[in-house]
């Protein structure tokens, strides 16, 4: 593996610069077609997902946050898009759900993504997919840990606390 030279060679650059690509292609596609936006299209997928959730549970699938889902949450119900009912457990939830409309407009969005991973997984040597996907879960998997050691609130490294030096480097105590 090469030492990277530049930010454009790291990996977190490339998967960044693909997914934000990506992003603004669907954001495009998806405005023109269906006048829905990538964040509301996000919203509506986890709730097709799940078929009936909270913005909080949404918000930790997207692991974005909480408000931001909120309030698209609320504009998708206000379009007819989403309806949302008190959860009867606990009064200060509201459980959402997708309308018919919602689930006609979560189908056709689908279907152009089907046909979008078609195209973008066509462009692959014959045989990588697996490999690529398999990857993928690895990078995700190390990702969610490093957050974990972040969220941790005395991280332990060959059992003593680390210690921050100067260059920002952590270090055993």
């Amino acid at each position: 593996m090469r030492e990277p030279k530049s930010v454009t060679d790291l990996l977190t650059y490339r998967l960044l610069r693909l997914s934000n690509t990506l992003g603004l292609y669907s954001n495009r596609r998806y405005r023109e077609q269906l006048r829905i936006s990538l964040p509301e299209w996000r919203v509506l997928s986890i709730v097709a997902l799940h078929g009936t959730t909270t913005a909080r549970d949404i918000s930790r699938v997207l692991a974005t946050d909480k408000a931001w889902v909120g309030l698209t949450v609320e504009k998708l119900r206000r379009r007819g898009f989403l309806r949302g009912v008190a959860d009867k457990e606990d009064k200060r939830r509201t459980l959402v759900s997708l309308t018919k409309a919602g689930e006609e407009v979560h189908d056709q969005i689908m279907a152009n993504a089907r046909r979008r991973q078609k195209r973008l997984l066509g462009a692959l040597p014959t045989g990588s997919v697996d490999t690529l996907l398999a990857c993928l879960d690895a990078l995700q998997a190390e990702a969610d840990r490093m957050l974990e050691e972040l969220d941790a609130p005395f991280p332990m490294h060959m059992g003593k606390c680390p210690v921050i030096r100067g260059d920002g480097v952590k270090s055993p105590k």
